[in-house]
């Protein structure tokens, strides 16, 4: 790469910084999952109507990405980032204090323009200053501490929602993307050389991503990576109606349950951090998108002997994590070593692809079930699935 001379590592500050822009996606996920239930009661909606609220996020999160990365390709990386974090502060502010589901929905919808100029660069700004295998390790120790996130979130929401109504989980969104924005404006650098900026040409984007679409490694990667979240994404959109709805579980001890589930992530990039300097880029994927298809297929045989324990569900759901956890640094910085000329544009289709196949998959699930658990199961088991045949017959099996 012309311009920046490639580091080893990045400080651990910058990696610090970059694990809270990455958390603002579960955050926005996780975090609002456990609110569900009473955000329907105190809009005074259906409560099936609410995975809306988590399509809206994800749908306007995914087209974002496309545009994003073209911007951030023309003006650098750190003004993209702090008007993201900015719209994902007011779009905070504004679902906290809605009077309507409508306005909630679109509240939402800005708050995923936000949130995707946050994570869609700060893995574009590792990729920029690191080589293929030091970004995967990078990635890897930036989901290990975003981790938490998504197994603290859910516990942080119920407390709030226990005590604040359904608003507060909102208002502490609000309240990430404002810290993240100041720290980001004192302490993030720009990590794209103005001799490698690109004009902004709507025409050139499409013509780029067109090329990029037809690269079969690059969408080896890609799909892979799509397949394997999109499982994580149905469950934290399905669980309340599978686990409270049809289970009848408490909503506090749903946020319990729901952290549990997410407590594998860590594990997994813990593994991911120590298996790619032994396995590679491509081995390491392999063993991650396995434990994808281990713990649905758990899960379906767990829903058949106990269909109405919570364990069943959630115990099995750690294992799918576990190999989100560490399937995401590899297909992730997999997928930006394949068109070095253009990360930007390659880091967006892949966030594109990501958000967009799961809420697809989400809109899916609650038209055609009916909240059952062996549905969730079966659906998860369906995303695993498809990520292993990527990651096995896809996928190249070495890059130089």
């Amino acid at each position: 790469m012309k311009g920046v001379a490639l580091q080893t590592r990045l400080p651990f500050g910058q990696i610090i910084l970059l694990a809270t822009l990455t958390a603002t996606l579960p955050a926005a996920i996780e975090g609002l999952s456990p609110a569900l239930p009473a955000m329907a009661a105190g809009l005074g909606t259906d409560p099936t109507h609410m995975p809306a609220a988590m399509s809206a996020f994800v749908i306007s999160f995914a087209v974002a990405q496309l545009l994003g990365g073209m911007c951030a390709d023309a003006l650098g990386r750190r003004p993209v980032v702090l008007g993201g974090l900015l719209l994902f502060t007011l779009a905070g502010v504004l679902a906290a204090f809605a009077t309507s589901f409508p306005l909630l929905l679109a509240a939402r919808a800005v708050q995923g323009v936000g949130a995707a100029a946050a994570v869609l660069l700060a893995r574009t700004m590792v990729r920029d200053q690191l080589g293929r295998e030091d970004a995967a390790r990078a990635l890897a120790l930036i989901g290990i501490i975003m981790g938490f996130t998504p197994t603290l979130a859910p516990l942080v929401s119920g407390v709030l929602v226990a005590f604040g109504g359904w608003r507060a989980p909102l208002i502490a969104l609000a309240v990430l993307g404002g810290v993240a924005m100041i720290a980001t404006a004192l302490r993030l650098p720009e990590t794209l050389a103005p001799e490698q900026r690109l004009p902004f040409d709507l025409r050139a984007l499409f013509r780029t991503l067109s090329g990029l679409a037809r690269s079969r490694v690059l969408m080896a990667y890609i799909v892979a990576n799509a397949f394997a979240y999109s499982g994580i994404l149905l469950f934290s959109s399905a669980a309340p109606q599978v686990i409270i709805g049809h289970l009848e579980v408490s909503a506090a001890s749903y946020a319990v349950m729901l952290s549990l589930s997410t407590a594998g992530f860590i594990a997994g990039n813990v593994l991911s951090y120590r298996l790619v300097r032994r396995l590679g880029v491509e081995g390491t994927l392999r063993i991650g998108v396995l434990f994808q298809i281990a713990g649905p297929a758990l899960m379906v045989l767990a829903v058949m002997l106990w269909p109405s324990g919570w364990a069943a569900l959630v115990l099995p759901q750690a294992l799918y994590t576990a190999g989100w956890g560490i399937v995401q640094p590899q297909a992730q910085a997999g997928a930006l070593s394949t068109h070095p000329e253009s990360i930007g544009q390659a880091s967006a289709l892949l966030g594109f692809v990501q958000l967009a196949l799961g809420g697809l998959i989400v809109a899916i699930f609650s038209r055609v079930t009916a909240g059952l658990p062996v549905s969730l199961a079966l659906g998860l088991m369906m995303c695993g699935g498809i990520a292993v045949f990527c990651a096995w017959r896809l996928v190249p099996r070495a890059r130089a």
